[in-house]
């Protein structure tokens, strides 16, 4: 099949999945309230009564194949034949609310969007951004609460924000803005785990589309501003983008791309650090090793460089992320039939890959719930004994792009928190962790910094 052959795009899902052991769950809802309470639980429940691939349903009752484990996510993510579609994968739910994201576009129109998005990651363009990070970083830090419990998640999500649109957008300060856009971004992330995806008025999927449409008209609204204009930040120059033909990139185009973009600079990012924050705060040994590390290095604002050196804080992040990767699952469809570790997957069926069950395999991981950043040093390296056992950042064409901008954002502002205070988490404090639409503590983390 060549890579403008788009034919699968206009078939239906395959529900013929009866000769894969499994179980469908209820009528409409599949398993969709298990997976999203505790998808561990579930995927480990499938992987011990039916093995690594096994038949579920989910919402709306679309049927999908859970594949377990790294043997089943290398084909998948590697992918060298272009047997697996990522756009058909994420159509049904994230297509809803970003269908111009790089996840929802494969082969020649994937490499086109990735190649124009490409530039605001590269390592000049991610050493530029370091100036303009810390200062937002540090005015939102000076007005944390110090010396009194808060919660966290909301004041993270509200600097990131910050960081992204600036960074992206070229805008200084949000104001009113900044509340709008964080509530657009709130009721998607609502409306992508609802159960009841019908745009009912006044329902979680209502408000979702509506906050839609709120995003796409604030860049919308600002595109021929921006053409006319010098900015170099990343909005104003994809305004300027033009087609082989010459003509401008259509403005539903751009808005979605946008869209996409700022919630992707910063969702995962929150995520990250919220769970960091715990991790560090339960485990005070490796936040005084960290705080070491940090304080060994230069006072004044961080370069690339200076954070290329804090191993130990990468390591740490390593094991955040394989504890508490921010994107549980990865789906797929396939586009023709294929073989997957000797069993054959039909054409056109839906496929889902359990990431954060397999970051948690034992039979791969020392002591997995363990918080120990140790285990990815260069003498255990337990991440090296498969090369798709660790994928927090998913893996071949679609690896999420902003990668390294991300860890970057995460250490920098770490490293100004293990400068500046101690975190301290209750000993009595044992929060319930949610895993959809972000993994964290459900209640936002209730935390408390302490001036050093």
């Amino acid at each position: 099949m060549s890579n403008n052959d788009k034919s699968y795009e206009e078939r239906k899902d395959n529900r013929d999945l009866e000769k894969f052991n499994g179980d469908y769950g209820y009528p409409f809802l599949g398993k969709t309230i298990s997976l999203v309470k505790d998808p561990y639980s579930l995927m480990e429940e499938h992987f011990k009564k039916y093995g690594p691939i096994s038949r579920m349903a989910i919402v709306k009752g679309q049927r999908t194949l859970l594949l377990l484990g790294p043997d089943y996510n290398e084909p998948l993510l590697f992918d060298r034949e272009q047997n697996f579609s990522t756009a058909m994968g994420y159509k049904a739910n994230l297509g809803n609310f970003y269908e111009e994201g790089l996840l929802l576009k494969d082969s020649d129109d994937h490499k086109r969007l990735r190649r124009a998005t490409q530039q605001a990651f590269k390592t000049e363009s991610l050493k530029s951004y370091i100036e303009m990070i810390q200062p937002i970083q540090d005015n939102h830090l000076e007005n944390m609460p110090v010396g009194i419990e808060f919660t966290f998640f909301p004041r993270i999500k509200k600097t990131l924000l910050d960081v992204a649109s600036h960074v992206f957008v070229g805008l200084n300060t949000f104001g009113k803005d900044a509340e709008k856009l964080t509530k657009n971004f709130t009721a998607i992330s609502d409306g992508l785990i609802t159960p009841l995806p019908y745009p009912v008025p006044f329902f979680k999927y209502w408000k979702a589309l509506r906050s839609k449409n709120s995003l796409r008209d604030f860049f919308e609204r600002r595109i021929d501003r921006r053409r006319e204009e010098d900015g170099n930040d990343f909005f104003s120059q994809v305004t300027k983008a033009k087609t082989p033909e010459g003509d401008y990139l259509p403005e539903n185009d751009i808005s979605g791309h946008m869209s996409f973009l700022l919630f992707a600079a910063h969702d995962t990012t929150t995520s990250t650090l919220t769970n960091m924050i715990y991790l560090l705060g339960k485990n005070p040994l490796w936040q005084e090793r960290l705080r070491e590390e940090v304080l060994s290095l230069s006072s004044g604002t961080l370069q690339n460089e200076d954070l290329e050196k804090l191993k130990d804080m990468e390591l740490a992040f390593k094991e955040t992320l394989r504890l508490h990767p921010s994107v549980m699952m990865l789906t797929r469809r396939s586009i023709r039939e294929v073989e997957i570790c000797g069993q054959k997957i039909p054409a056109d069926t839906h496929l889902t890959l359990g990431i954060c069950f397999v970051h948690r395999m034992e039979e791969w991981w020392d002591d997995p719930l363990k918080f120990d950043p140790e285990r990815f040093n260069e003498i255990r390296s337990e991440d090296k004994q498969h090369p798709y056992l660790y994928t927090p950042f998913g893996g071949g064409a679609h690896k999420c792009i902003g990668m390294h901008f991300a860890l970057m954002n995460a250490r920098m502002f770490l490293s100004q928190v293990l400068r500046k205070y101690k975190i301290i988490i209750d000993s009595s404090y044992n929060p319930t962790f949610q895993s959809f639409p972000m993994p964290m503590p459900k209640d936002g983390l209730k935390v408390k910094f302490e001036k050093l």
